[in-house]
């Protein structure tokens, strides 16, 4: 019994380790490329960087439960016309496990968008763990990385409601 113990404490130890690890972890910046990640999409299909490549896009992290990640896609979904004419993809995924909180599952907020969330410019999916640390590990939700044809990001900012502007500016200058 006392074996069981310390192993089971040695594993906690080494998850609290690792988990702190990851959250000492700094996400990629301004200037770095954007990692070549591969993304679950709600569909079940997969997303991969050659997709991607050649194209700007939003990469954007949302939880479900977040008030302000509803009215981002809603603006998002009132330009997705504007962003589609300027080649701009939308890369919109759920946080792993939506953070610990309980929200709606990501296909009935996909849906609280409407019809314009289903345009072909706009992918939707859910991170996993080692990507939701790799690219939030601090849990801010509502992050979004703006990143060019060539996969470098070119900014990094949040709510894309208020940054709506910025948005817009990169649609209309990124390479």
């Amino acid at each position: 019994m006392k074996a069981l113990r310390s192993i089971a404490f040695t594993t906690t130890l080494l998850f609290l380790a690792a988990f702190a690890g990851v959250l000492a972890a700094e996400p990629p910046g301004e200037g770095q490329p954007a990692p070549a990640f591969t993304y679950n999409l709600l569909d079940g299909s997969r997303l991969s960087p050659g997709t991607l490549h050649g194209h700007p896009y939003v990469l954007w992290m949302v939880a479900t439960w977040c008030p302000s990640c509803q009215t981002g896609s809603n603006v998002v979904a009132s330009h997705i016309t504007f962003l589609r004419a300027h080649g701009v993809r939308i890369v919109e995924m759920q946080l792993a496990n939506d953070l610990g909180q309980p929200g709606p599952g990501l296909a009935s907020f996909h849906k609280a968008v409407g019809k314009s969330a289903s345009s072909p410019n706009w992918y939707w999916g859910e991170l996993t763990e080692a990507q939701t640390a790799a690219l939030d590990p601090k849990g801010d939700m509502d992050l979004y990385y703006l990143v060019d044809a060539h996969g470098k990001i070119v900014a990094v900012s949040g709510n894309p409601a208020a940054t709506w502007d910025a948005i817009a500016h990169f649609a209309t200058t990124a390479p």
